[in-house]
């Protein structure tokens, strides 16, 4: 199946429904995972291969009401999916943790509620997928030029070898994203990935610039429009066919090679 076709099986449904689908697809591939409840919301955790040292890929299940929830997230579920496909596949003994959280939208309650109930203490990092279905680049983000971890490291080696553009960012118009709760929780090799375009760095090297001269919200919203990334972000618009077959390969071939390569 192609993962624009998962996306389109994800498209506006309801939360519930979404998180179900994924556990339809699980079941599809032969694999176990956890159901984690907590107050308001239920994760999906997949656990495969060696018990310490796991690289962490993640991805969020919900949508805001008004979007059909296709490039923010059904698109990282897809990568996901494929991730856990490849290990199958392969029957290899790298350790790889797979997280499908609930409520990142309504305050990152799904990864706080696993950071709070399990830790980080056997995760080496964690790769974050948001926002992975449009553009032939990765943004890194939020990391520092400077910053030096094993993972993003090999990450970005991965890559220069793959001849895919990796971009880091301190910020990404907002750092709030599943990552957060782990960084605070002192797993320091955890950050998000976002496909972009040259166009959308143009526009937040903009946008920044803006910030900095303390522009109008509104002016920074018309900057903002003009960024590729952010057409259809929580719009009804946001559904499956704007997104990129191409670029959803990309980003699980980059991460799948980084989950062999960092072990």
């Amino acid at each position: 199946m192609k993962l624009r076709e998962i996306v389109n099986v994800l498209d506006g449904q309801p939360n519930a429904m979404r998180r179900a689908l994924i556990s339809e697809h699980l079941d599809a591939l032969g694999v176990r995972y956890v159901e984690q409840r907590y107050a308001s919301g239920t994760n999906l955790v997949v656990d495969l291969g060696r018990a310490e040292g796991k690289i962490g890929v993640s991805s969020h299940f919900d949508r805001v009401p008004i979007s059909a929830g296709a490039n923010d997230n059904g698109s990282a579920i897809a990568v996901c999916l494929d991730i856990v496909r490849k290990h199958q596949e392969a029957s290899s003994k790298a350790g790889l943790r797979v997280f499908f959280f609930d409520e990142e939208e309504t305050g990152l309650k799904g990864s706080r509620a696993y950071v709070e109930q399990y830790g980080t203490g056997n995760l080496a990092g964690l790769l974050n997928l948001e926002l992975v279905g449009m553009g032939n680049k990765l943004a890194l983000w939020p990391v520092a030029t400077a910053h030096r971890g094993a993972l993003i490291n090999t990450f970005e080696a991965v890559a220069r070898r793959q001849d895919v553009s990796t971009n880091r960012f301190g910020q990404l118009v907002t750092n709030t994203a599943d990552h957060m709760p782990f960084l605070s929780a002192g797993l320091r090799d955890a950050f998000t990935i976002t496909c972009i375009t040259d166009q959308d760095i143009t526009v937040a090297q903009h946008y920044f610039q803006a910030l900095a001269q303390q522009a109008d919200l509104s002016v920074l919203r018309e900057i903002l429009a003009q960024a590729p990334l952010f057409k259809h972000y929580h719009q009804p618009t946001d559904t499956y066919e704007k997104l990129s077959e191409a670029t959803l390969a990309m980003t699980s071939a980059a991460v799948w090679e980084t989950v062999l390569a960092a072990q």
